[in-house]
């Protein structure tokens, strides 16, 4: 018999190792309405700011009013209520934050979306096509529903598959990889594990039309997500009728189990859904997994027809470690040859810099043999863990696609710089943002503008930002998505003072962001952060890596003298342009305007 009060003891303790990576799992499954769609319900509220005569908060327009009269073949209706939508928008401001909706991508997008705006645009484009408004509409409507249906299988129902795996993962094992979410696709069986979960969709649907057979029905396919998870190889059929068969006899206690847990609902009205993203929704799924487990042992014991289709015994036992060695054979040999680490880091002045800036003064053998160093280390302790029972043993699923036997990767991004690659890149990334807003002015005016405070073809922000992301964040460059906060963090706050600071001495504004998605006092905005923070990581990660090899193969005797020249240069032109600061058209043109102002220029 399930012993309930066990399996949530053990589910907590999962929990408790896992916390960050379950609790995000079952957070975006809950964004995406793959599982625990009503988790976000209480959180969610709609706060629709108005214009003086047309009042949404009491009418309740929305964006789906406008396909609703698209689908009753009222162009003309969708038509006035898109336009009522997008009228009635105003900036929100949250104390120095401005939630702009008249000026750049994101604000067009949140528009046109929030408004209806785009299903408009589709039928006048579709229309100018056939001809016929009536069959624009119809056309615009099946493609909408076509594009819902495939969001729903290759989106939904994958995400739904891939989160219940990293659950899995961590049934057994300590660690639990964020590759875990991309197993699907690591095996390539994204499109038949996801029309396994469609088909169990579509069987479920059928029989809630008879109320009582659609309860029973949804515990009898209960375990089909985590049958999938486990063997995303398995046929459809095969993995609801496995499913049915594994709950014969247990629906009951199936939904005993769910009861269990309704003291734990009842928190969520109380603290508007955030015990159940905080805890509730990732100790739920640890329990079920409990429960997944006990059944699939008693599958297992009673040789159940198609048992055998629970393929991947490594998720719910150990592996021989003798089994383990000759799997990853190519590894432990790297581990023997291993060059320690702790021997090519030093100490003092020069540590620090290495360490804490990854700067160093030139190339040498003992930065080559640091290289190595790393490079051996990176790829060691990816597999490490799963030696020693810690990880799941990726090579070990019956599913995995076999390749060639590890080797080392060099890993680029965790390498130091010398002075010299960043002085080069420094000239790199400022001609590089030059370039980037000339261009941008050159296609939305036709004309060209020297954009920035100084003469010549460099924009210093940028060049002072990729430093930064390189220098000061090194500490962070193992973990991506700390890397990436610190990165959108960071190019905030130089942008932001930067504006701050040649407003105050020079009196003049460069650029402004007022109006634009979630700005800051004009001067810094999220479009512009999320595309310096995309920018920082292709900085960290790609550009930076490939410039310095180009610089590490440079002849030194001609590299520091232009090195040197372009400092000079770039020096003479800022003190130059203390004085007599770049402006004009284009370029100092700013001023603070108004919403109203903003939507009658567009």
């Amino acid at each position: 018999m399930f012993d309930r009060k066990t399996a949530k003891k053990n589910a907590k303790s999962n929990l408790k190792k896992h916390y960050t990576i379950f609790v995000i799992a079952c957070l975006i499954a809950a964004m995406l309405g793959s599982d625990y769609a009503d988790t976000l319900s209480l959180i969610n509220t709609k706060d629709y700011s108005v214009s003086e005569d047309v009042n949404y908060t009491s009418t309740g327009l929305s964006m789906s009013d406008v396909f609703d009269s698209l689908i009753e073949g009222n162009l003309g209706k969708s038509m006035v209520i898109s336009s009522e939508l997008q009228s009635g928008m105003k900036p929100t401001t949250i104390g120095i934050i401005e939630i702009g909706t008249a000026r750049g991508v994101l604000s067009g997008l949140v528009s046109n979306i929030s408004s209806g705006q785009f299903l408009i645009t589709m039928v006048n484009m579709v229309n100018s096509v056939v001809k016929s408004k009536s069959v624009a509409m119809d056309i615009v409507i099946i493609l909408c529903s076509l594009v819902m249906l495939l969001v729903s299988i290759f989106l939904k129902d994958m995400y739904k598959i891939s989160f219940k795996r990293v659950f899995l993962e961590g049934y057994r094992y300590e660690k639990v990889k964020a590759s875990a979410f991309s197993f699907l696709f690591k095996v390539k069986k994204v499109t038949k594990a996801c029309l396994t979960i469609f088909i169990t969709s579509v069987f479920q649907i059928l029989w809630d039309f008879t109320i009582i057979g659609g309860i029973i029905k949804s515990y009898s396919y209960f375990l089909v997500p985590y049958i999938v998870a486990e063997n995303p190889n398995i046929k459809s059929l095969d993995a609801i009728t496995l499913s049915r068969r594994m709950m014969d006899g247990h629906k009951w206690e199936c939904f005993k189990l769910d009861i269990s847990f309704i003291g734990w609902y009842l928190l969520k009205v109380v603290t508007f859904g955030l015990s159940d993203v905080f805890f509730t929704n990732p100790y739920y799924e640890s329990t079920v997994i409990e429960y997944y487990a006990y059944i699939r042992n008693l599958a297992i014991e009673n040789k159940i027809e198609n048992v055998e289709l629970l393929n991947d015994k490594y998720l719910f036992e150990e592996a021989d470690s003798i089994l383990l060695v000759e799997t990853y054979d190519d590894l432990v040999e790297i581990m023997t040859d291993e060059i320690e680490l702790k021997d090519c880091i030093h100490t003092g002045i020069r540590g620090f810099f290495e360490n804490k800036l990854g700067l160093i003064y030139k190339y040498d053998a003992e930065e080559d043999k640091y290289n190595i160093a790393i490079e051996q280390e990176e790829t060691i302790e990816q597999y490490k863990l799963i030696l020693i029972h810690k990880q799941y043993p990726n090579r070990l699923c019956p599913n995995y696609i076999k390749t060639n036997k590890t080797k080392l990767e060099n890993t680029h991004y965790l390498r130091h710089y010398s002075i010299w690659s960043i002085i080069v890149l420094f000239f790199v990334f400022c001609f590089i943002g030059w370039s980037w807003e000339v261009m941008l002015h050159l296609v939305e005016d036709g004309i060209f503008v020297n954009r920035g405070t100084m003469h010549g073809p460099w924009l210093p922000i940028y060049g002072f930002g990729g430093i930064l992301i390189l220098m000061v964040l090194y500490p962070f460059r193992k973990n991506v998505a700390l890397e990436a906060i610190s990165a959108f963090t960071l190019c905030g706050v130089v942008e932001y003072f930067t504006h701050w600071y040649l407003e105050l001495t020079k009196g003049i504004e460069w650029w402004d962001y007022s109006g634009y998605f979630l700005n800051i006092n004009g001067r810094v905005c999220a479009e512009g952060l999320f595309i310096f923070m995309v920018g920082g990581l292709a900085v960290v990660y790609i550009i930076g890596p490939q410039l310095d090899n180009l610089v590490r193969k440079a002849n030194m005797k001609i590299l520091m003298p232009i090195c040197i020249t372009l400092l000079l240069i770039f020096a003479a032109d800022m003190v130059y342009s203390h004085y007599y600061p770049n402006t004009g058209k284009g370029i100092t043109d700013y001023q603070k305007v108004s919403y109203i102002d903003i939507h009658k220029q567009i």
